[in-house]
């Protein structure tokens, strides 16, 4: 019987080998969820479906904000 903890170890040897130290090629940001909510919101923006107010006392941010925000989204 093999232990799990030796097979994990050379699988992330195998990992950093391949990806370098960190074990993998890209970010593994843990905010995808908030992002992507914010994402939402901008585009109900853009579609009127929500008005600049609202988005801003949502997401607590000002208007200079909100717009830049939904400008680059509009872009997207």
């Amino acid at each position: 019987m093999t232990d799990l903890s030796d097979v994990r170890a050379r699988a992330w040897e195998t990992r950093r080998a391949r990806y370098g130290q960190r074990g993998h090629a890209g970010s593994y940001s843990r905010n995808t969820a908030e992002r992507g909510a914010l994402g939402l919101v901008m585009r109900l923006l853009n579609e009127g479906v929500l008005s600049e107010g609202q988005v801003c006392r949502a997401t607590q941010l000002d208007r200079g904000t909100v717009r830049a925000m939904a400008d680059a989204a509009g872009e997207a």
